[in-house]
């Protein structure tokens, strides 16, 4: 049972600081500069839209 439990607050832990990683890159300034300079954009995807390409 400790195993189990180490493993999944170790998962856990992960996409915490996975997730406050990416959102911290992504809104400070230089991530906002670099998205600008190389007109990055993230793809998001709809049901709809999925629908409709079918």
């Amino acid at each position: 049972m400790d195993l189990l439990s180490f493993a999944f607050l170790g998962f856990l832990l992960y996409i915490v600081v996975f997730l406050a990683v990416k959102h911290g890159i992504n809104y400070s300034e230089l991530g906002i500069l670099i998205k600008e300079k190389y007109k990055i954009e993230e793809e998001k995807s709809n049901i709809s839209n999925d629908i409709e390409k079918e």
